[in-house]
């Protein structure tokens, strides 16, 4: 089974950017009062959208910070199966990077902690999510995604 062809530093760091603008556009959706039954759906659509924002951005530093150009090489520098590469845990691909001591000792670990709880298959569940909700998870989104650029 061949891999998508998006899976170099530049591809990961661009689709972070957009996964980030995606959600937040999403959610910043203004819906007028005859679809406010919607609100939610927008507010999940957001949520799954920022936490691939934040996987494309620790995929993207880990190979920079591992000098490899595709994923395939990440693995093979991690000494990892291939399709670990490709799994969506955000606080494995992290606990992999020089930065993790200084995001578990920071303020921003409060926000991590928030972001991690992201799953993939979030796209399979039909309930509609509370605003309150969405606007704390892509607060910390937002909050993450900035310190993880500012660290690289």
């Amino acid at each position: 089974m061949g891999r998508p062809d998006f899976h170099g530093i530049s591809d990961q760091r661009r689709a972070a950017f957009k996964r980030l603008r995606d959600a937040e556009v999403l959610y910043a959706v203004k819906l007028t009062k005859q679809s406010e039954r919607l609100r939610g759906l927008h507010a999940r659509g957001a949520m799954y959208l920022a936490g691939y924002a934040v996987e494309c951005k620790l995929k993207a530093i880990a190979m920079e910070v591992y000098r490899c150009r595709t994923l395939a090489q990440l693995a093979e520098k991690l000494k990892i199966d291939e399709q670990e590469v490709y799994t969506h845990g955000l606080e494995g691909l992290a606990k992999r990077l020089p930065m993790w001591p200084n995001l578990r000792r920071g303020k921003i670990w409060e926000d991590f902690s928030k972001v991690v709880l992201w799953r993939p298959s979030w796209r399979y569940d039909p309930e509609d999510w509370m605003n309150q909700k969405a606007a704390t998870f892509l607060r910390a989104v937002r909050n993450v995604y900035d310190w993880l650029e500012r660290q690289y």
